[in-house]
């Protein structure tokens, strides 16, 4: 036993080399190892559903949101007292009846001149009110309205050539001058940023004149307007409503050319009248006269007529 130990540790030590195509991998095992891998370890969780890992933050926070919006009651409504009318809905914009109120009518265009400043006898109409009634309103927040009753004219002077809006004070009005000039730097104020750039026109200047009507707080404006409006079509003393009364008399055509409509204000032209013609004077509805001329009648314009 000892000699073939001492023969086997006598023996050379011999070293083998692979020689170079026994140096590369087998592939195939590689492959299959990696397949294997891929199988286990990606596609299998995905197609059973499974989540391997943790979520993600943002599918936490909108699995968080969904749950709690489905799981919170909708809150109930607070019960009235027993014995109270439910409170009455108020639309956002509708003041409450203990503040300052403006009501404002329609603007009304008193004169407007073409290009080389000449007067023109038919203005036709401008699409002013738009802009002008929603910041006329605003006035009763105007520090000199406070607490005012009754009527106030305010006059504008549209330059569309310069693309200005002035505001003018008007002459018909019983209101303190001192309240007056304070309602009118207010006006200016609100009016002072007016683009005209989109009001379509046809002239360079127009003058209007709307009539503003403060109520104080506490006032039922629109039983006002609407109790003044039955009073401008009444006539005092008749007892039914009426459009059109009577009227006598001779008159003179004053404009260069005046227009007779078959209906005030935008009726049918139905003549046209020189300076110095003589016409009669047969009805009259607020503005206008209903005259007649050589057998036939129609409505003018009372500034067109020199009475």
């Amino acid at each position: 036993m000892a000699k073939a130990d001492m023969a086997k540790r006598q023996r050379p030590l011999a070293v083998e080399i692979p020689r170079p195509g026994e140096e590369q991998p087998v592939w195939s095992r590689v492959g299959v190892i990696a397949l294997v891998g891929f199988v286990v370890g990606i596609a299998w969780p995905r197609i059973a559903g499974v989540r391997i890992g943790p979520s993600v933050p943002g599918d936490l926070k909108a699995t968080a949101e969904t749950a709690a919006a489905s799981a919170a009651p909708a809150a109930p409504a607070a019960p009235a007292a027993p014995g109270s009318a439910a409170p009455e809905a108020r639309p956002p914009d509708a003041p409450a009846k203990n503040e300052q109120r403006v009501v404002v009518g329609p603007g009304r265009i008193t004169r407007c001149s073409d290009q080389k400043g000449k007067k023109v006898e038919d203005c036709g109409e401008l699409q002013f009110d738009p802009v002008a009634l929603p910041r006329l309103k605003e006035l009763a927040r105007c520090p000199a309205a406070a607490g005012l009753d009754g009527k106030l004219p305010i006059g504008f002077e549209l330059n569309f050539e310069k693309k200005e809006v002035q505001v003018v004070k008007s002459k018909k009005t019983s209101l303190p001058s001192s309240t007056v000039s304070g309602i009118l730097q207010c006006a200016a104020r609100e009016f002072s940023n007016v683009s005209l750039e989109e009001v379509p026109h046809k002239y360079r200047r127009y003058s209007l004149v709307y009539t503003a009507t403060f109520y104080p707080p506490g006032a039922d404006a629109e039983a006002a307007a609407k109790g003044e409006a039955g009073k401008e079509e009444q006539e005092p003393g008749a007892g039914t409503t009426t459009s059109e009364t009577a009227a006598s008399g001779l008159a003179t055509v004053s404009w260069d050319t005046a227009l007779v409509r078959a209906e005030p204000k935008e009726g049918e032209v139905v003549m046209r009248l020189v300076r110095g013609t003589r016409i009669k004077l047969v009805g009259r509805q607020n503005d206008w006269y209903k005259v007649e001329h050589r057998g036939k009648t129609g409505w003018m314009y009372r500034g067109s007529i020199g009475l």
